[in-house]
């Protein structure tokens, strides 16, 4: 059923209102953890841009998005944020239409207003990185999928599968997902249009499945960065998503609630429980073999944790005024929450600050591990992510005869590695073996700053 006027005009305000919060603090943070490494490269000659995507751990879309982007804008970190704002500001676009297609327009204006008072979503908003693209894509692919009634809506499932994989590998997850969902009796008419679209986005993604079968076989033989979770992270991921642990407890007694009334024959709760707990669930367990359990990763699922909870509440109460009075609390109790204006934990200008005080007369510097380069250079001047780095980026404090030092004057070492600085790590041992002083001060989160002197 189309929209009516009213509900164009709520719609339209959501997506205002999403724009307003979301184009608001953009400046606030520092660039930090992977942002400088987006920007970076997005400044980087075609040439080197593309030889750094056959090792890069997300595909292009993102980066080539930005480098657009920042060609035709100010260099700063606000400017370089809206892109980011803005496509999470047009997920509340896809997820209204299709709460409202599965339940009811109380239900679909609930979802939305979840999803605007979210800290989580709100974080990636102002993230240079392609996380609120995946949730909008992903969120986007789902109205198309259960909209899919004419020749148009393949053609859009295929579209916007394409731009997820070429958004985060993870997208594959998602179309991982799908194929769960077109199980559902009422939604056996879609399959044809799921698998239709699927052929086309595997067609599209040729190009790059070298790439993707090269990156996915080193995860697996090797690893990740990560480490295995504890069973005590699927709550967190869920505290994440409601922004405090009582809305978290909350969130899951409402959807148990509606899920025993209804017996889980609503779709919209069918839906939104495979959406949900199947990524949930299913990247936790894999995660003892593979770590990949991480809130951002999780991203692609938040919104449909949105729909669940709204869809839930919407089921439990009756229809009416009063009804329509209690619907507004679970999303006044998310605005209650809501800090958008918080700072985040990383401070990188303060550890320059720190290696400036302790340099002001001379020293020999040096920044470990090589990706922290990135975030010291943009606390340091923005423009230098403009500058080539990769003499920077290959260093390896560790090697011979690359830890070169001064007795004469002090020698600064930045450490982002995490680690604590001690006689088992070699740069350290070598400088302790020169100078006889140390001074070191925790300059930001992690971030080590040490003065070797005599």
């Amino acid at each position: 059923m189309p929209l009516n006027t009213k509900e164009r005009w709520g719609l339209l305000a959501l997506v205002a209102l999403n724009v307003v919060l979301k184009c608001c603090w953009l400046g606030v943070n520092e660039l930090a953890h992977d942002e400088p490494f987006t920007v970076y490269w997005s400044q980087r000659p075609w040439s080197a841009l593309w030889a750094m995507f056959a090792s890069e751990n997300n595909p292009p879309l993102y980066f080539l998005l930005i480098k657009a982007w920042s060609a035709f804008t100010p260099f700063e970190v606000a400017w370089l944020r809206v892109p980011s704002a803005f496509f999470s500001a047009l997920t509340v676009l896809p997820l209204f239409l299709l709460t409202r297609k599965l339940l009811d327009t109380r239900a679909a204006v609930l979802a939305s207003l979840l999803f605007t008072f979210s800290n989580y979503h709100f974080g990636f908003a102002h993230e240079v990185r392609g996380y609120s693209l995946f949730a909008l894509l992903a969120t986007a692919s789902m109205w198309a999928l259960v909209n899919a009634g004419h020749k148009r809506s393949m053609g859009w499932l295929a579209v916007f599968n394409v731009l997820l994989v070429y958004t985060h590998f993870f997208g594959w997850l998602l179309i991982g997902v799908q194929l769960l969902v077109v199980l559902l009796p009422e939604l056996r008419t879609r399959r044809k249009t799921y698998f239709t679209a699927l052929g086309l986005t595997v067609i599209a993604y040729i190009p790059y499945a070298f790439v993707f079968a090269q990156r996915l076989g080193q995860s697996v033989a090797q690893g990740t960065w990560l480490t295995p979770p504890v069973p005590e992270e699927l709550y967190n991921m869920i505290w994440r998503w409601s922004n405090a642990p009582v809305l978290a407890v909350v969130f899951l007694v409402v959807v148990l609630a509606a899920c025993i009334k209804d017996h889980v024959r609503s779709i919209g709760i069918r839906l939104g429980l495979i959406w949900t707990f199947v990524p949930l669930l299913g990247m936790f367990a894999v995660s003892f073999s593979v770590p990949i359990f991480l809130d951002r990763y999780l991203v692609y699922a938040a919104p449909g944790f949105a729909l669940l909870v709204a869809t839930s509440t919407i089921l439990l109460l009756p229809v009416g005024r009063v009804g329509n009075l209690v619907a507004i609390a679970p999303s006044v109790a998310m605005l209650l929450t809501f800090t958008p204006w918080k700072a985040g934990q990383y401070r990188p200008s303060r550890v320059v600050a720190q290696a400036n005080v302790w340099c002001a007369s001379g020293c020999t510097h040096h920044v470990w591990p090589p990706w922290y380069h990135l975030t010291y250079s943009s606390a340091l001047r923005l423009d230098e992510l403009k500058e080539d780095q990769d003499a920077y980026l290959h260093f390896d404090i560790n090697a011979a005869g690359v830890l070169t030092h001064d007795p004469t004057r002090p020698t600064i070492v930045v450490d982002a590695s995490g680690k604590s600085a001690s006689a088992d790590q070699q740069w350290y041992r070598t400088l302790r073996q020169v100078y006889p002083q140390l001074d070191s001060v925790q300059a930001d989160h992690k971030v080590w700053v040490y003065r070797f002197r005599q």
